[in-house]
């Protein structure tokens, strides 16, 4: 009978037991540098081992590679998505400018319609001094001068670098 590093008896009948055990009085001629006794008694090479961990690790040192190429992939889509949507961005803050421009260039428009509908007396209103046709054209002066002043807002905001 041999103890083991623990304290347990072990019964030398049985091969399994006399592995990764110290024993006390018995003898060390089987094992050698480049082997050991296995579990179940086998000898294994230590070299095999090694080789097999090197392939193991050059397996996970591919796999770690990998994961890092995806990783700069992903972080490369996500810095391309953050640039589409900062361009989409631009281009909605753009048309908000555009409408807000045309909002207060129609609202000038609405002002001189509200003049118009006011219950002053003007000399537009009288039949005898002025008709229809000069009103037609001053509410068709009103509207060329609105386009006129929403084109001009517009070229002034492209001339500024507010718009593309």
């Amino acid at each position: 009978m041999t103890t083991s590093y623990e304290g347990d008896v072990q019964d030398p009948d049985k091969p399994h037991d006399h592995s990764f055990g110290a024993t006390i009085g018995g003898d060390t001629h089987g094992i050698h540098a480049s082997s050991c006794h296995s579990l179940i008694g086998k000898p294994v090479n230590v070299e095999e081992l090694e080789m097999l961990l090197e392939a193991y690790f050059v397996q996970v040192d591919g796999t770690l590679n990998k994961l890092s190429t995806l990783r700069e992939y992903v972080d490369d889509t996500e810095d391309y998505i953050n640039i589409m949507l900062d361009d989409k961005q631009n281009h909605l803050l753009q048309m908000g400018v555009m409408l807000s421009t045309a909002n207060l260039v129609i609202g000038a428009f609405i002002v001189v319609a509200g003049l118009f509908g006011m219950n002053i007396h003007i000399d537009l209103f009288d039949e005898n001094k002025a008709g229809t046709p000069e009103f037609l054209w001053t509410i068709g002066g009103s509207t060329a001068g609105t386009i006129l002043l929403y084109v001009v807002a517009i070229a002034w905001c492209k001339y500024e670098g507010l718009l593309e």
